[in-house]
């Protein structure tokens, strides 16, 4: 299906005065950023850090965040409804699929649900840690010696912890832990590094923990106090020392001699009691205060979670509209380079129709971009593309496919046409990721945006995509080609 070409400025040579404009930015930061002078300023970095850096670095503090209150809540509540009218809006004047308008049905339906737990009375606790730190015996235990005597609304399950939760997911409050009101986090000895990191995630999100030490059996009692004052001290470069616990949850059996009236020995194997006297008593002191706030944290963490899957659905509309947009000025990029085939002006005749892409695609998403601002985020971009190695890289695997190409498409232009919708694919694919987590359109997180563009550039690098790709540029263009010397034979 042809394209109108709507803007006349973008085929007629990309405007002269903005292809002027880029090549000046591009050279300039280059030039900025040469061989001498970067190892020159790397020398310098090293060496100020090697002088100023401590012999040993103190753990850093996360951002604690302020004790929940009910209105936290309801202002989470709040914007997750803000966002749900977001998703009506966007749907409006559009034909909507059941799954969409079932979908937002649902969504409504929680924030009713997220409204009324906030005068939940029943609370869920959450038991984890590592594989064979003893939490199904701990669960069990408590189910039979506190819930069923004192605890009649507390709900006790067990989920071993995933050390992925916190080193493959930005978004660490979307979790299996997430709803639970209170974390009895569980270990055999010292905090290890992948622990201690889970409990300042969890600090961080407001998640209320305690850390149960178990099987403190195992141990001399001279080790105790050492291990127990080495954990607090961790536990304290996120305020938690407190949270402490030394349970024994299920001890191991020992060996007992009894000496009898006649001299003889009798042997026993005889089976200790659990010991969580402590964990119990820290759990009652945590209910009588904290109970109101438990509940009010977690639904703040479960709003933040319904909103976040209604953006989800929301960008994935956003992206099927962004998607034909882009896909415009791809044919635009291709067509323009076609006609003027300039060796190494592809990433500029580029760059020069992203920054309409920009406007237009941050208007899908609600960043209003002007037209000079996306000039602006242009020039990064094929800064950033330039710096990457992404330019000479696509068009050495472009040129090897078109040598291979079925339609053996010589003519000249071609490879120009082909890099120029390439890379217009992937700088609109990857202004679509970055538009859907970002929320301030005044400042451009380069190093979020390079890294961005580097995975939907290894997305796009599969054989099978980039020929079905260059197939694709290659048909559209000799397409439009056909059309205009038809148009020109007739005006004749």
């Amino acid at each position: 299906m042809a394209v109108k070409l709507q803007r006349p400025i973008l085929v007629g040579g990309i405007g002269l005065s903005l292809l002027l404009w880029l090549l000046d930015s591009v050279q300039h930061s280059v030039a900025e950023f040469g061989g001498t002078t970067m190892l020159g300023i790397m020398a310098a970095s090293l060496g100020v850090w090697l002088l100023k850096r401590p012999k040993s670095l103190p753990p850093q503090k996360p951002t604690i965040i302020p004790s929940p209150t009910k209105e936290t809540a309801e202002e989470a509540i709040a914007t997750l409804t803000t966002t749900i009218d977001k998703l009506v809006l966007e749907v409006e004047g559009i034909n909507k699929s059941e799954k969409v308008s079932n979908n937002i049905s649902q969504l409504r339906q929680k924030v009713v649900t997220l409204t009324q737990e906030l005068e939940r009375q029943e609370l869920n606790i959450v038991i984890t840690g590592n594989q064979g730190v003893g939490k199904t015996a701990l669960t069990e235990i408590l189910k039979s010696d506190w819930i069923s005597k004192n605890q009649p609304k507390i709900e006790v399950t067990d989920i071993t912890w995933q050390s992925e939760w916190i080193t493959k997911n930005e978004n660490f409050q979307v979790n299996p832990l997430s709803p639970y009101d209170l974390i009895l986090f569980v270990i055999t000895g010292d905090l290890i590094d992948s622990e201690f990191q889970a409990l300042s995630k969890l600090t961080t999100f407001g998640q209320r923990f305690i850390l149960i030490w178990n099987k403190q059996d195992l141990y001399l009692p001279e080790q105790k106090p050492q291990i127990i004052e080495k954990i607090k001290e961790t536990l304290s470069t996120i305020n938690s020392e407190e949270n402490l616990v030394g349970i024994y949850a299920r001890p191991n059996s020992i060996k007992v001699r009894k000496y009898q009236q006649d001299g003889s020995i009798q042997e026993s194997i005889e089976q200790p009691l659990p010991e969580i006297f402590g964990l119990t008593e820290k759990l009652n002191q945590i209910l009588e205060q904290e109970k109101e706030k438990l509940v009010w944290a977690t639904t703040t963490r479960k709003a933040e979670i319904v909103r976040l899957e209604t953006k989800n659905i929301l960008n994935q509309i956003r992206k099927e509209r962004a998607i034909p947009v882009i896909e415009q000025y791809q044919w635009i990029a291709a067509a323009t380079a076609f006609a003027n085939p300039v060796p190494a002006l592809d990433l500029l005749a580029t760059a020069a129709i992203n920054a309409q892409l920009i406007v237009d695609l941050s208007a899908i998403y609600e960043q209003k971009i002007s037209l000079e601002k996306g000039k602006q985020v242009a020039g990064t971009m094929a800064e950033l593309m330039l710096k990457l190695g992404l330019v000479e890289l696509s068009t050495k695997t472009l040129t090897t496919i078109l040598k291979s190409n079925s339609l053996t498409f010589v003519a000249g232009g071609g490879i120009e046409a082909v890099s120029a919708a390439y890379l217009t694919r992937v700088a609109g694919m990857s202004l679509v990721e970055y538009f859907a987590t970002q929320t301030d359109s005044n400042s451009v997180n380069v190093e979020k945006l390079g890294k961005i563009i580097q995975s939907v550039f290894s997305k796009t690098q599969e054989n099978y995509f980039l020929k079905s790709f260059v197939t694709e540029v290659i048909s559209h263009v000799l397409l439009q080609e056909e059309k205009l010397e038809v148009f020109s034979t007739t005006v004749e």
